[in-house]
């Protein structure tokens, strides 16, 4: 609870957890139906809709180390978190006025990866703002900021659910981002403070590109970061799994799917907020080491009891790893950057693509070899391995 009360009494906590809050909507609204509004609203194939899709991630990746090295080095953050919500809500409306095939196009490879720069901007702010309080407490009101986040995915999701079960049209998500954008936009131009008159000195760190991308590809930096995109891309697999594991038996549907979901997702707030007491006891790389290795357990029982009605007791013990899986490793790749916090936010970026890449590649060769069940088996040795081979870096870089 400090870590909320912190937040509310920080005139620059509250406008970041707004602005997570409101950009946390335009994310919820528009990435579970991406795929079916470019397959099925606008027609293209799934081979198209890939292209459409990896294109667009290369370029996110690319726009968010940019951002990352240039904010660094002038200090100038409020106008990239401009610009970057302006893209999401300006391409977003533009979907919506044209609804046309070719806008589709330029706003998810063009528009869209500069506005999706805006989460790892947000926790590049959401770290310098929480440098004016004690060190002790920054972990915590990170990890609180990062449950504001979360909050839309289960408050909008059911929203949508019974809005499109009534005959609304696909392409109204479009006009919803563009309205949440438009108030993050509003965040930044009316009641951001201007860069160098925050209360945290930022004055930038005048390093050049190829410097700040050296210090980004350090052996020691690119090693963790593999280990936490092994870690993370358990969360990926079980948003590509859990559909397709719970549906697979008679009398179950979409709507066990989405309660499942909205269970696991719902129960992962209290967990974020309570995340001081386990971090001040365990430590950062512990904590994921554990967490880790209990989400390796539900993935690998998840395909088990997915047939029977005790898969129902699994969404507690999944939302308590997943609390620290999704928040504790921001906050570390931060700290592996501490003097560069763009480029702590262009590794948060880099390490959601990896793991979103191995999370495919994992589903794609269990599918291959077995089935779901030896995909989530096998993403429970990937998950469990990344997070012990974390906790091995850690306790040799201490030796």
């Amino acid at each position: 609870m400090h870590a909320i009360q912190a937040i509310l009494r920080d005139r620059a906590l509250s406008l970041i957890a707004l602005a997570f809050l409101t950009h946390g909507a335009f994310a919820a609204s528009l990435v579970p139906y991406r795929s079916l509004l470019g397959v099925e609203w606008f027609g293209f194939s799934d081979g198209m809709f890939a292209a459409i899709y990896a294109a667009g991630s290369a370029l996110s990746l690319l726009c968010a180390i940019g951002v990352g090295v240039l904010t660094d080095r002038t200090g100038r953050r409020r106008n990239a978190a401009r610009l970057a919500a302006l893209a999401g809500a300006s391409g977003a409306a533009l979907v919506f006025l044209a609804d046309a095939r070719w806008a589709f196009v330029v706003v998810h490879v063009l528009f869209l990866p500069v506005g999706m720069t805006l989460f790892s901007q947000l926790f590049t702010l959401a770290r310098l703002a929480a440098s004016t309080h004690p060190p002790e407490e920054r972990a915590a009101i990170q990890s609180a900021i990062r449950a504001v986040f979360a909050i839309p995915f289960v408050a909008i999701l059911p929203v949508w659910s019974v809005i499109l079960s009534a005959g609304a049209p696909l392409l109204w998500i479009y006009g919803a981002c563009a309205v949440a954008e438009a108030a993050t936009l509003a965040v930044f131009v009316f009641a951001w403070p201007r860069d160098g008159e925050t209360r945290w000195r930022d004055p930038g760190s005048g390093l050049r590109l190829g410097a700040a991308l050296r210090e980004l590809a350090a052996p020691s930096v690119m090693a963790r970061t593999g280990c936490l995109a092994g870690v993370l891309a358990g969360i990926q697999l079980y948003l590509i799994l859990t559909g397709l594991i719970l549906t697979d038996i008679d009398g179950r549907d979409a709507g066990d799917v989405a309660v499942f979901a909205a269970a696991v997702a719902g129960l992962e707030i209290p967990f974020m907020l309570a995340m001081a007491w386990p971090l001040k006891r365990l430590g950062p790389v512990r904590l994921i080491a554990v967490s880790a290795l209990v989400y390796a357990a539900f993935l690998a029982v998840f395909p088990v009891l997915g047939p029977f009605p005790v898969v129902w007791v699994l969404p507690p013990v999944a939302a308590m790893a997943a609390a620290v899986i999704l928040t504790v490793p921001l906050h570390y790749l931060q700290d592996l950057m501490a003097e560069r916090p763009g480029a702590g936010g262009s590794l948060i970026a880099l390490c959601n693509l990896v793991a979103q890449l191995m999370g495919a590649a994992i589903f794609w060769a269990g599918t291959a070899l077995g089935g779901y069940a030896t995909a989530a088996w096998l993403g429970a040795a990937a998950v469990a391995a990344g997070g012990l081979a974390l906790a091995a870096l850690d306790r040799r870089r201490a030796a």
